[in-house]
């Protein structure tokens, strides 16, 4: 197994490492919950800062994760522990026009993260502002802003999750979408149960191809895996969209196919 596929994301979203950028593929909202629950209370039971810039009905959601884990988020919040922020109103002060504008951004974000760590050495944040922006259509400012928490974590200490409401299996996501995704993070965690994902693209593969093919084929995905940590199916399944197309479309119908039975 490679080594960035040895560990599930649940151990990756309790052990960030400062500069971690974590980005979530998901359709389940269910998946979405427990995800930002892990990352969030793990931080909080070791007396770490968190900062959840979400939807209002997501906060809802994540509070009610928290809560379920033996928090009480109304404490939380008051003594500062914890920063619950609405992402389109948060988005709004550093968007004045069609993209962000980084030196608002720096001060706003830069700011809440900087005295967050005056009583907190330790700060995770996690946002759905770029899936805000991704789901307006308006792509190439969610990566431009996805790029500037990458400058920001060169200035400053924190880890980060991000969150896209995206399907793992669409090929039309592969045509360019889902790799932009995963260029700006240092992970990707596309699926619920890592083990049944990679073993289900492996059988795809195997029935799409004759076996010897297919596992010359996974080998070369191996070779030539993005840099991005994820699990070893999804980059098989970017090598072969990005190499053979039509391949990579029919296991990825296979895929979905395994994953919905």
């Amino acid at each position: 197994m490679n080594p960035t596929d040895i560990t599930d994301w649940p151990e990756l979203l309790k052990h960030p490492e400062g500069g971690d950028h974590f980005v979530q593929i998901y359709r389940d909202e269910a998946f979405l919950a427990e995800a930002v629950g892990e990352y969030t209370g793990t931080g909080l039971h070791r007396g770490e800062g968190v900062i959840i810039i979400a939807r209002p009905s997501h906060c809802e959601a994540f509070s009610r994760q928290l809560e379920g884990s033996g928090f009480v988020t109304a404490d939380l919040v008051q003594r500062g522990q914890l920063i619950l922020l609405d992402a389109e109103e948060t988005l709004a002060k550093f968007t004045p026009g069609a993209m962000p504008d980084w030196q608002t951004f720096h001060a706003l974000i830069g700011g809440v993260i900087a005295k967050m760590r005056l009583d907190y050495p330790t700060v995770r944040a996690y946002g759905e502002m770029v899936d805000v922006l991704w789901q307006r259509g308006e792509r190439d400012a969610a990566i431009r802003l996805e790029e500037f928490w990458n400058d920001l974590a060169k200035l400053q200490t924190f880890s980060l999750l991000c969150a896209y409401y995206m399907d793992n299996l669409d090929a039309a996501v592969y045509t360019g979408p889902l790799e932009c995704v995963c260029k700006v993070h240092t992970h990707v965690i596309p699926a619920r149960n890592y083990d049944l994902f990679n073993q289900a693209v492996l059988e795809a593969s195997k029935q799409v191809l004759d076996e010897p093919l297919a596992q010359m084929l996974l080998s070369l995905s191996a070779r030539h895996r993005p840099t991005t940590a994820m699990p070893d199916g999804q980059a098989t399944l970017l090598w072969l969209k990005r190499n053979m197309p039509r391949t990579a479309d029919k296991v990825l119908a296979e895929v979905r196919a395994r994953c919905s039975s």
